[in-house]
């Protein structure tokens, strides 16, 4: 059943659901719009002190020495900590082990922690540690993935290649020697700074009995858990992490945090006293992590029709001073590198390289986004060579069910592709805009597509990690209390919790309340990364369900003297269907107290093994996909060179939706990201001190920049997925670059092959200079 909601086309499969497929309020949001939800730099302790980093002011060299003299004279100074104070490892690689806590013989980028500087105030401690003296001897450093792959000396590292993947299925020599077309081009796609609103942040504090407690502006919870245990020498059972409203992540608080309460807990340690550190937005650019700058070469080979044979992918991937997320990054490109076709002949190498620049790491689509402006621009290209429209080509050679990814994994469910490519094309009144004229006066119109899957969860590379927990406490009231090993960081995720917690017990979503991400009260659940929350905790708590529906049915049926195989529970009521008796939740609550049954559980998911060949990067990648499909229209002004993007169709198969208003704010949130990424947010450095680092130098696309945006929601159901649902944080932004490249090309005539898509380029595309 088709229909229409607050301006968005939902996908109904199915009717019968009490909780899910309903656009329900956001459970946090009257705290957030009202101004009394309080995020880290709200937050106060009793005898707090304020900590500061003191960092490299040169990319690369050797460190001989750090003076505080001038930094003493500063009131309300405190003291300093260095690697010296560290009581365990001088370690915080969170994927790989190359990065000090505290650099203790080399830096590496403008932004490598030297130290912690600790006083009375806040303004105190930055402005001691502005007076901080580091004696360092300089190194000639690398900024460019040319420069580091050519070196031969000095390396960064052991030696400069930070990650390397590949995929090798069929015969790439063989499928060029079948095609009767082959497309070669080279693409670029930039930096791209998260730009959250709240900065990076933590208060780290020493119990009486010797654990530590961690509160932090964060993503990954037990990530710093890890982090913390193994730099204090504690175990796991005595370090407490919680998180506290986030402010804004994107991928930004998945590996920082980890340094920043790491650091922040050893002066807590050493100075024994609570520590708060919150980064100025300077040094929060200039020290944190990015999405990764990609550098591409495309070898693609058709027949006449427009059937893809072979193709032949090289990545090179930035990933700055330390690999931080690079493995996974590196991991992910490679795996999607030609997209949601069918490729039989393909071979893709995708290589990330150190450089004295801040690191690279995690951000919204994890290497999805650059490679589809690569295979998305080249499916583009050949259409034009081929005289094919660009839908029509896609349409050739998408993926359906019973047919192999690029990695060879056999579809078997859940591809819902093809229909995304047909609602958009529909949506937009693609044939008839593609033929209308496109230049009116000064302005120049043009439209484009891009498609893309994007892999669920952190796939066979990371599937050691892919487990998840919940808790659900039951009480005699009738409330439910769950608590989850993801968080929310603005996604939405305490909805949707709420309703599948909802959903799955047969109660109502008033009843239920989310407790504060707490490493104490789950287990690990590993990183809230990948678009997992849905899946990973939706299947959490049917498994919860799995034990707690029993023990509800067993008490109601004692009440009502009948068989457990009577008793329903749903949409809050409890339900005798043999005698018709009913009862609420809060009666059957009541009675498995005075009972005396078990009123909670815990809940657990872990994704199946994959069969995947990491050699050749062959198999199942990932246990399922998302698919999205996004068009977009731009307009070009021919006098200032600048692009309006005026209108988004973005299609998305989310398997199941459990909340249509969130899946719109998602898809709303990434094409803007997009938008930025393509259009405005120019990254820039000089001798590795970034230039941009506000507001004025780095340009967020604002209200006036954000087009409107139609989604439509397809649901292909995943059998794997809690209720056939799917992730849809990620590939929210995935092919909203693509789409806008494509459609500038379109609008120019001229075939784009670099982001950002800069007005300056656009004019000198006009004057005919080669883009």
């Amino acid at each position: 059943m088709e229909g229409r909601e607050r301006g968005r086309t939902v996908d109904r499969n199915s009717d019968r659901y009490h909780s899910i497929g309903i656009s329900h309020p956001r459970v946090d949001s009257r705290g957030k719009v009202s101004g009394q939800t309080r995020f880290l730099p709200d937050i106060r302790v009793e005898g707090m002190l304020y900590a500061y980093p003191v960092y490299s002011p040169v990319p690369f060299g050797t460190l001989n020495g750090i003076d505080d003299t001038d930094a003493r004279k500063v009131a309300g100074y405190i003291g300093l900590v260095t690697a010296k104070d560290v009581p365990g490892e001088n370690q915080v690689g969170v994927v790989v082990e190359d990065q000090p806590l505290f650099a203790e013989q080399t830096v590496r980028f403008v932004g490598d922690t030297v130290a912690l500087v600790v006083a009375e105030t806040e303004s105190a401690a930055r402005e001691a540690a502005s007076l901080v003296k580091l004696s360092i001897e300089e190194s000639d450093p690398y900024f460019s993935i040319m420069a580091s792959r050519d070196a031969k000396e000095n390396f960064i590292h052991e030696n400069n290649i930070a990650s390397q993947h590949q995929v090798d299925k069929g015969d790439v020599e063989s499928g060029f020697e079948q095609a009767d077309f082959i497309f070669e081009e080279e693409f670029s796609t930039p930096y791209q700074e998260h730009y959250y609103l709240e900065p990076q942040g933590c208060i780290a504090s020493m119990t009486d009995d010797g654990r530590m407690e961690i509160t932090g502006s964060l993503q990954c919870p037990f990530y710093v858990l890890k982090a913390v245990s193994k730099s204090l020498a504690m175990p796991f059972s005595k370090v407490r992490v919680t998180q506290s409203p986030v402010g804004g992540a994107f991928g930004g608080k998945e590996d920082i945090p980890s340094e920043v309460c790491t650091r922040t807990a050893i002066a807590a340690m050493k100075f024994k006293r609570p520590v708060r550190m919150v980064y100025h937005r300077h040094d929060d650019v200039q020290m944190s992590s990015k999405r990764h700058p990609f550098e591409m070469r495309y070898k693609v080979g058709v027949k006449k029709d427009g059937t893809l044979v072979a193709a032949d992918v090289d990545l090179h991937g930035n990933a700055g001073a330390y690999i931080t997320l690079s493995p996974v990054v590196s991991y992910r490109g490679a795996m999607q590198a030609m997209g949601p076709y069918k490729v039989p002949n393909i071979k893709v190498r995708s290589t990330h390289w150190y450089t004295n620049l801040p690191p690279t790491g995690a951000f919204r689509g994890f290497g999805s986004p650059q490679v589809t402006f690569g295979h998305e621009r080249m499916m583009d290209i050949i259409a034009e060579s081929l005289k094919i429209d660009p839908i029509e080509l896609r349409l050739k050679n998408l993926l359906h069910e019973e047919d192999e990814t690029m990695t060879g994994h056999l579809l078997k469910a859940s591809v819902g592709v093809d229909e995304t490519m047909q609602r958009v094309r529909k949506a937009s009144s693609w044939d008839e805009r593609k033929k209308s004229e496109k230049e009116n006066g000064r302005y120049l119109r043009g439209i484009g597509v891009a498609t893309s899957h994007y892999g669920n969860c952190l796939g066979a590379a990371g599937w050691a990690l892919d487990g998840a927990g919940v808790k659900i406490q039951v009480r005699r009231d009738g409330s439910i209390a769950v608590a989850f090993g993801l968080v929310e960081m603005g996604q939405g995720a305490l909805t949707v919790v709420t309703q599948m917690t909802a959903e799955a017990l047969g109660v109502s979503t008033e009843r239920i309340s989310i407790l504060p991400t707490d490493t104490m009260n789950v287990p690990d659940s590993g990183p809230s990364v990948a678009s997992r929350n849905v899946v990973m905790t939706g299947n959490a708590i049917r498994d919860a369900a799995t034990r707690l529906v029993p023990i509800f049915k067993s008490a109601a049926a004692e009440m009502f003297g009948c068989a457990e195989a009577d008793v329903e529970i749903v949409d809050d009521r409890v339900i005798n269907h043999k005698s018709g008796d009913s009862t609420g939740f809060r009666d059957l609550a009541d009675y498995l107290y005075i009972s005396n049954r078990p009123m909670d559980t815990l809940g657990w998911w872990h994704v199946p093994k994959l069969e995947f060949d990491p050699k050749r990067g062959y198999g199942q990648a990932y246990f399922t996909y998302s698919y999205s499909t996004h068009v977009a229209e731009v307009t070009v002004d021919k006098l200032t060179g600048l692009v309006h993007v005026d209108r988004i169709w973005a299609a998305h198969d989310i398997g199941q939706a459990i909340n249509p208003a969130g899946i719109e704010g998602q898809v709303e949130g990434g094409t803007a990201q997009g938008i930025g990424w393509a259009l405005t947010e120019d990254f820039k450095t000089e001798n590795g001190h970034v230039t941009t680092s506000n507001l004025t130098t780095y340009l967020l696309p604002t209200a006036k920049d954000v087009a409107e945006v139609e989604t439509i929601i397809v649901e292909a159901p995943e059998p794997l997925g809690p209720w056939g649902a799917k992730g849809v944080g990620e590939p929210a932004i995935i092919p909203t670059g693509a789409a806008i490249a494509n459609a500038v090309s379109d609008a120019l005539g001229v075939q784009i092959h670099h982001l950002p898509i800069r007005p300056e380029m656009v004019l000198d595309v006009l004057e005919g200079v080669e883009p």
